[in-house]
């Protein structure tokens, strides 16, 4: 620093400046990559959609059908194509607004009641059947729609929830905080090093650390297959739950990959600075 007169006190505090630097990127960008990912509606339906997961929920809702309706009389071919993706869609939907608003998690089976009652009284009719009674057409409705309710939940959102709510604001908070810490240290290493490029250095340093650290988690959990273990209940589950994962780590990546880009117009910068002080 110019006010330092002794250059290893001034050295040794622009070498802690450029290691708070660094530790404060890495959580600012973690907390942000984490804030902006699983922490966000738009991207759990991004990895919905981008996965098997409504087809392989309907093939899974299917089978639960045709096993009570199996049981009830009913034709297997009854639910092949009952099961309406577009409503499976509408309801996850609103079950994942609800669960980051933080409202109680509840499935509307209203449609889906009146669908089967539909298809009910059209079966009946197409088969000349007379003697079911509308007890037991209410009692079998209401079961289907408990089994409906029960796949279209997302298994352990209504545990998550409230843990989802209290990190996604103290997330957001950490981000803030660990980013100004690290805008401030970058600052006063440019600003108060009379050789920029030597503050430019210090700079790099920061970032490519960073990015190095940042890199290191997706690296060891794509190189050692964890994410193909996972094995969740059911396929459509363990589907999302493994895409959710793989795409927070390839943010991450992401994240890193950045962070070396900057690096590299860093050490441009170094270089530059440093022919100037050559040249002078």
């Amino acid at each position: 620093m110019k006010f330092i007169k002794n250059k290893t006190v001034g050295k040794i505090l622009y070498i802690i400046l450029s290691f708070i630097f660094s530790v404060c990127l890495i959580a600012c960008s973690i907390c942000s990559v984490i804030r902006f990912t699983v922490f966000n509606k738009g991207f759990i339906l991004d990895c919905l959609n981008s996965s098997a997961y409504y087809t392989d929920l309907c093939d899974e809702i299917t089978d639960d059908l045709m096993n009570i309706g199996d049981a009830s009389g009913l034709d297997k071919s009854f639910f092949e194509n009952f099961v309406d993706e577009v409503l499976v869609r509408e309801d996850i939907q609103k079950y994942l607004e609800d669960f980051y608003a933080g409202k109680k998690l509840t499935v509307d089976t209203t449609n889906f009641e009146e669908n089967l009652d539909e298809a009910l009284q059209k079966y009946q009719s197409d088969n000349n059947i007379t003697d079911a009674s509308k007890k037991s057409i209410d009692y079998f409705i209401s079961e289907a729609a408990k089994i409906y309710a029960k796949n279209v939940e997302i298994t352990y959102f209504s545990v998550l929830q409230k843990t989802m709510l209290e990190y996604r604001t103290n997330f957001t908070i950490y981000a803030i905080i660990t980013g100004v810490i690290a805008l401030t240290a970058a600052a006063l290493i440019f600003f108060t090093n009379e050789w920029k490029h030597k503050a430019v250095r210090y700079l790099y340093y920061g970032v490519c650390s960073s990015g190095l650290f940042i890199i290191l988690v997706p690296a060891v959990v794509f190189a050692s297959g964890i994410l193909q273990k996972i094995a969740i209940l059911s396929r459509s589950l363990n589907d999302m739950y493994t895409t959710v994962l793989n795409s927070l780590f390839i943010d991450m990546a992401i994240c890193a990959a950045l962070m070396f880009v900057i690096s590299a117009v860093l050490l441009v910068l170094h270089a530059k600075f440093r022919k100037k002080v050559s040249e002078s």
